[in-house]
């Protein structure tokens, strides 16, 4: 079975937030809480004639060696066959050991419900031979959903103020910015 990732091309990237909505939308997640599963950043870095900027569209990066599996007490997080990193409301007690340890900010606090809120991969989506959402929803192509065997040989692994990718090794790659 292949693991799947990402591929976030920031060449084309226009910060819509079409894949935040997206998200939102498919899982069902609370607009009055500040959660977003997937979110658009906008980067600006570097000085005089080489100031750079991009947007970036980011959510949980099913790592194959996520920090906040390894964390949780209660087994509520864990890694599909596929690499997808689910979580387990029922069995979350919300201690939020997953929300500190993970270096991407993916898992996140929900204190209406008191458990942690992230991003599934869609796997239901998945499941049925679906694109996630987020994905799906991509309005310019730059976010795209496939086997990281495919996606990896397209991108890199890190781009300026990304987490050190040695840690969790994220199933995530970016087609950096052309200037």
């Amino acid at each position: 079975m292949p693991r799947y990732g990402f591929l976030v091309d920031l060449n084309y990237c226009i910060s819509c937030k079409a894949c935040e909505v997206a998200c939102k939308t498919w899982n069902d997640v609370p607009t009055d809480r500040g959660i977003r599963r997937r979110h658009v950043i906008d980067e600006v870095f570097g000085s005089g004639q080489s100031v750079t900027t991009y947007s970036v569209s980011l959510a949980c990066n099913h790592c194959e060696r996520p920090a906040c599996v390894a964390a949780c007490p209660n087994g509520a997080l864990s890694v599909r066959a596929d690499g997808l990193v689910t979580h387990d409301k029922s069995k979350c007690a919300g201690c939020r050991f997953c929300e500190s340890v993970c270096p991407y900010g993916a898992p996140q606090y929900d204190a209406v419900e008191k458990v942690i809120s992230k991003c599934s991969g869609c796997f239901d989506r998945v499941d049925q031979g679906l694109q996630p959402a987020c994905a799906d929803t991509c309005p310019t192509g730059a976010l795209r959903f496939g086997p990281l065997s495919e996606l990896e040989h397209e991108g890199v692994r890190e781009i300026p103020r990304f987490s050190n990718p040695n840690r969790t090794w994220p199933s995530i790659r970016f087609v950096p910015r052309e200037r």
